[in-house]
């Protein structure tokens, strides 16, 4: 077990370990990668990885202010779902009602992978691998539908 002082600087090893990642895969694909996170352009509307205990996930999440706005923003990604869902082997998992730990509702769009701990060195290879592969095509695919979304929704 670790204590709360060592989950925290593993957890700042690991982010900076993925960093020096980052730069190794926009090598290899030949283009500089900037991750888009919280800056989609669009309110409501974040790229996330999500760690827990055994489970990675790449993330689009809809975090409306209002459950009205995130069903509208849920419904509008919907009509998008083959461009969203292109290129992943696995098709993405889609929760309109994805309940976080902090009692907060969110509408969720992602893939995961189960079975890595970060707290496991020797997995992060495994894990970079993963995190950067899909947050790159979850990334791209959605830029491809972000205009529209722009114009139907605020904008950041």
């Amino acid at each position: 077990m670790y204590s709360k002082d060592e989950v925290r600087s593993l957890r700042k090893e690991f982010w900076s370990a993925f960093s020096d990642y980052t730069k190794f895969y926009s090598i290899r694909i030949g283009e500089p990668i900037q991750w888009l996170f919280y800056k989609t352009g669009v309110k409501g509307i974040e790229l996330k990885f999500d760690l827990e205990n055994k489970i990675v996930r790449v993330v689009l999440e809809v975090n409306g202010k209002s459950d009205e706005r995130r069903f509208d923003i849920f419904v509008e990604l919907d009509k998008y779902k083959n461009i969203i869902d292109d290129g992943f082997e696995n098709k993405l998992l889609w929760k309109e009602n994805y309940g976080l730990p902090e009692s907060k509702t969110v509408s969720r769009i992602y893939t995961e992978l189960h079975g890595l701990n970060f707290h496991n060195r020797d997995k992060w290879p495994d894990i970079f691998k993963f995190m950067a592969e899909n947050m790159h095509l979850l990334q791209t695919n959605f830029l491809d539908i972000q205009p529209m979304f722009k114009e139907k929704f605020d904008v950041l």
